[in-house]
């Protein structure tokens, strides 16, 4: 068996860095990732020749799939003899816009990937591991030509044009037939799968392809118009599903891949079921008329199968057959809006859907055992979901329950089951899978009086006082239910002609409710309390109290260090994806006297920020950035 090994990527020696996170080290590599979109994890147990966990990332602008050892921060390496040096990517063609991937280990031996590629709207099946040498080294699809390169003289000039050399490099080259066409003074040239490259080949000096797929030195005399082709092959496949594949997901341990489908001329969608071992369709599930079908969640069962919808607000609820899959159960449950993600969360006493909603800043979170939706703030009239800064993009579920920063009032740490909530303007938190709240940081929420003018005192003077809390020992105390409080300044302002005080939040707007003096003062929304004390002196028109309100979340963003601030050079991350959380054990498995050490952690995909980060979803810090 092979080992996933510590190594140092070759060339990127140079970009790595160590950032100091107090007792952490926070390791940063550049250069690994052009457009990462989707993720996917290949643990030891669910095959293949690994026997630590990694993940498989696409990139959606160059077409490559970069394995990452997960447990040692790095980019995988497949060499024991020289473990610091990464892993070749695996090459599907500079073209394709790869999106969603799933890893597929049928035995101990071979990995192969299925991807979507959103620009030729197929599904890309490529041989990743093709087997294991003597030694135990992985033995990585390699290219190979298909029959012998060849030379057109279209114009019947007599002209005649050989390749001196022609070397495919692994790791760069795809499945794909390369066309050179003269021009009348150098040879354009073009992939099937990976565009025009942007430099020219000229007859008698050698050639590097874009990327470095191959390299080439043409000999002879040619013509504008004639052409010299040659096809190269590493096994990869290309399967017509009818349409865009929007989502994939294995289902264990049949081995049948489940797609969802979106055929654009008919502007509806469906489920395709379809068998890696053979490489067919074998059923397909439509879900109803008009559906779009997006991503999909499963319960921990594998038997219910959640299917997001695009454009409607519905989101599917099917009853997996898997020996005849086009006879599946499917049911509707309406929603509030489009749906983005969905995803299943439950630890046997409660069994929660967490449904992002299209270009609204909300999770909804659906009780499934009692079919009513969980309203995350009591407080409201309403039946709240978890309000975001912003819409959200991606969301996905720990299979286990994680202890987070929260303590309580004797220390003990917080342990829940979360699911990781990616967002709009480059946020992930955690929303805790019973309740809907956001997960907390040690400090969580809280509230602090203004430091230069706590009390606006209006003419004649005023007593100023507001009671402390003795469990507290707050006199501004903020719901420990993350999410409700947000980051803002409040303010009570006293109005005389009705002896009480105009409530109002910056974010949370002017509130319904007064606030009178020596009661206790609830917010609309469940925020904050205080108790404005009467005192000796009365409260005059305009007296005011002034506090700001931390909202405390456990939050990752591109504060790269930690540190709780935006440093130069840390900018917010730009189109994050979805995240995936994986938990693997790192240490003990409980047959002894150590503490099982479980490493629960979030890879989390930033498309346009070129970044791959790892989340520790126990705090919420970044361990890990693949740039």
């Amino acid at each position: 068996m092979s080992r996933a090994l510590v190594q140092i990527p070759p060339g990127l020696i140079a970009g790595l860095t160590l950032v100091s996170l107090g007792c952490q080290q926070s390791i940063s590599i550049e250069g690994a990732f052009n457009g990462p979109s989707g993720v996917a994890t290949l643990m030891p147990e669910d095959g293949g020749p690994f026997d630590d966990p990694i993940a498989l990332v696409s990139n959606s602008r160059d077409g490559e799939i970069v394995a990452l050892d997960l447990k040692h921060g790095w980019l995988l390496s497949t060499t024991p003899a020289a473990p610091f040096l990464a892993s070749l990517p695996l090459p599907t063609g500079r073209s394709r816009l790869l999106g969603d991937l799933v890893a597929w280990a049928p035995d101990a031996e071979t990995v192969t990937v299925f991807a979507a590629d959103h620009g030729a709207r197929r599904l890309v099946e490529a041989p990743w591991v093709t087997g294991v040498s003597a030694s135990g080294v992985p033995v990585l699809a390699a290219p190979a030509l298909v029959g012998e390169p060849s030379f057109a003289d279209n114009d019947q000039s007599g002209d005649a044009v050989t390749a001196v050399s022609l070397t495919l490099r692994q790791g760069a080259a795809a499945t794909e037939t390369w066309t050179l066409t003269h021009n009348g003074a150098t040879w354009d040239v073009i992939g099937s799968r990976s565009g025009r490259m942007q430099r020219a080949v000229q007859s008698g000096q050698p050639y590097v392809s874009d990327g470095g797929a191959f390299e080439l030195l043409l000999s002879g005399a040619a013509t504008r118009g004639d052409t010299f082709t040659f096809t190269v092959d590493t096994g990869v496949v290309e399967h017509d599903l009818g349409g865009y594949v929007e989502d994939l997901h294995l289902a264990r341990p049949e081995g049948l891949l489940v797609a969802s489908v979106i055929d654009p001329e008919l502007a509806e969608g469906h489920l395709s079921f379809f068998d890696p071992a053979a490489g067919v369709v074998v059923a397909t599930l439509t879900l109803g008329p008009g559906a779009q079908p997006g991503r999909l969640a499963t319960d921990p069962t594998g038997e219910l199968l959640y299917v997001a919808d695009g454009r409607s607000p519905v989101v599917y609820e099917v009853l997996l057959d898997l020996a005849d899959p086009a006879s599946s159960a499917v049911r509707t449950l309406s929603i509030a809006a489009p749906a983005v993600d969905v995803a299943w969360q439950g630890d046997g006493s409660y069994e929660h859907l967490f449904v992002a909603l299209a270009g609204v800043n909300r999770v909804d979170v659906y009780d499934l055992a009692s079919d009513t939706w969980l309203d995350v703030n009591p407080y409201t009239d309403e039946v709240d979901g978890i309000v975001l800064d912003a819409p959200p993009m991606g969301l996905s579920s720990s299979a286990v329950a994680v202890p987070l920063q929260e303590r309580s009032a004797w220390g003990a740490r917080k342990t829940e089951r979360v699911v990781a909530i990616s967002s709009f303007e480059g946020e992930l938190v955690f929303a805790e899978g019973s309740t809907g709240c956001l997960a907390i940081t040690r400090d969580g929420p809280d509230a602090e009086l203004d430091d230069s003018a706590p009390f606006s005192d209006k003419s004649p003077i005023s007593s100023e006082d507001l009671v402390v809390s003795e469990s507290s020992l707050r006199s501004i105390i903020v719901n420990r239910c993350g999410g409700l409080a947000r980051a803002e300044a409040w303010t009570a302002t006293f109005d005389q002609s009705t002896g009480t005080w105009e409530v109002e939040g910056t974010r949370s707007g002017l509130q319904e409710g007064r606030a009178r003096s020596d009661e206790r003062y609830i917010s609309d929304g469940g925020e904050v309390s205080f108790r404005i004390l009467s005192g000796d002196l009365p409260y005059s028109e305009g007296d005011r109290f002034l506090f700001y309100v931390d909202d405390g979340i456990m939050r990752a963003t591109g504060d790269r260090d930690n540190d709780g601030q935006q440093d130069q050079g840390e900018e917010r991350y730009e189109a994050p994806g979805r995240p995936l959380v994986v938990s693997y054990l790192a240490g003990p498995d409980g047959g002894g006297w150590d503490e099982v050490n479980r490493k629960t952690m979030a890879i989390w995909p930033l498309l346009n920020s070129d970044t791959v980060a790892r989340v520790n979803v126990s705090t919420g810090g970044i361990e890990v950035i693949w740039d």
